[in-house]
């Protein structure tokens, strides 16, 4: 599976929660909703792409945009030529601050979905939110 099919899979994102799950040195989980058709596709989206990276780096950058409460999201490694980008997806203020306070004391966490299979979610070793704006 290539980057855009990814990239076109995971766009179908509809909500994000920071969660207390913890494994493998990870405290936390950011966990995206999507709708339940999809999380066939998104499971084998997070599945190749675990496949890829393997135990290289991710980063996830969580970049603003110029519309307050709109996000870019961006999985980085250096596996990959360019970073899976999930384009303008609505994140809340609170939410928003609730990962600025997790990634500020531990910036370690998983990154997985709603019903996706556990082996599945991704070791994300930085978590970064950026003014990406310009």
């Amino acid at each position: 599976m290539d980057r855009l099919i990814m990239e076109s899979v995971l766009s179908d994102v509809s909500s994000f929660n920071l969660t207390k799950d913890s494994r493998d040195g990870f405290s936390g989980a950011l966990v995206m909703g999507f709708t339940e058709d999809r999380i066939a596709q998104v499971n084998h989206a997070f599945s190749e792409l675990k496949k890829m990276v393997q135990e290289e780096g991710i980063q996830l950058l969580i970049c603003k945009t110029m519309v307050d409460g709109i996000y870019d999201l961006e999985i980085c490694t250096d596996v990959l030529d360019e970073p899976v980008r999930i384009n303008n997806k609505a994140i809340s203020h609170d939410m928003i601050l609730e990962i600025a306070r997790h990634a500020g004391a531990d910036p370690k966490v998983l990154l997985g979905a709603d019903g996706l299979s556990v082996e599945n979610w991704l070791g994300i070793g930085q978590l970064a939110i950026k003014n990406c704006e310009g």
